[in-house]
């Protein structure tokens, strides 16, 4: 996997001669998933008390997601991204000259998320070490000002050096995704460098409207 890294090209290309292999594939996603809720389950625990605790016990009108629905939500995304990268992947390969098989596609597709993983530990060590600090809130408001409140009180502790960081860090590691399934589809389908630049900016625009999936999962709840 190291190879992935350094030389994804040649990575894909030594594949071809292989069987697919759905359980390493498939792996991939999985565990940037549990990364990835892993860490929304250490923040939102370490943000929702200093909530509680502003509030006074008005959280229940606030209508605030449990922590572990927060987590849950951010771990069910991943596949959803997951599956909207697939499609978009088997797309553009039945728009290109020579396509590839789409289980193939859809196998370079799973393991390109293995990218992601560095940035998943990291995300999660940067949730475990930081620590918020809790503001007071005026109570003498409605519901609806008051939840206005407590969301851009969370967005003020997210806003500190270390949440800021893991999100730059996501932003980095979507676009060497983003690069990384490019260079998977000109492995099968032997796409020209100017193709696979114009495909890697498409599936950039794709990659990083990602985490808005969770963001509306969590609208509709």
């Amino acid at each position: 996997m190291l190879q992935l890294l350094s030389s994804p090209l040649r990575f894909f290309d030594h594949l071809l001669v292989r069987p697919v292999d759905w359980v390493t594939a498939l792996a991939a996603p999985v565990l940037c998933a549990a990364l990835q809720g892993l860490a929304a389950l250490v923040l939102t625990a370490k943000t929702r008390p200093l909530v509680e605790a502003a509030l006074e016990g008005r959280l229940p009108a606030t209508g605030l997601l449990p922590t572990y629905l927060v987590a849950a939500v951010t771990a069910l995304s991943y596949p959803v991204f997951f599956g909207l990268l697939v499609l978009a992947m088997l797309a553009l390969n039945v728009m290109v000259k020579n396509p590839g098989p789409p289980d193939r596609l859809t196998e370079f597709t799973a393991l390109s998320f293995y990218t992601q993983v560095p940035c998943g530990l990291l995300l999660l060590v940067i949730a475990w070490q930081w620590e918020p600090q809790g503001i007071r809130l005026n109570l003498d408001v409605p519901t609806a000002e008051l939840l206005s409140a407590v969301n851009a009180f969370r967005d003020t502790l997210l806003s500190d050096p270390l949440p800021s960081t893991g999100r730059l860090l996501s932003i980095y590691s979507l676009i060497w995704l983003a690069s990384v399934l490019s260079i998977a589809l000109k492995a099968l389908t032997r796409l020209s460098t100017g193709a696979t630049a114009i495909v890697a900016v498409g599936l950039l625009v794709i990659c990083v409207g990602g985490p808005l999936v969770g963001m509306v999962l969590e609208m509709l709840l």
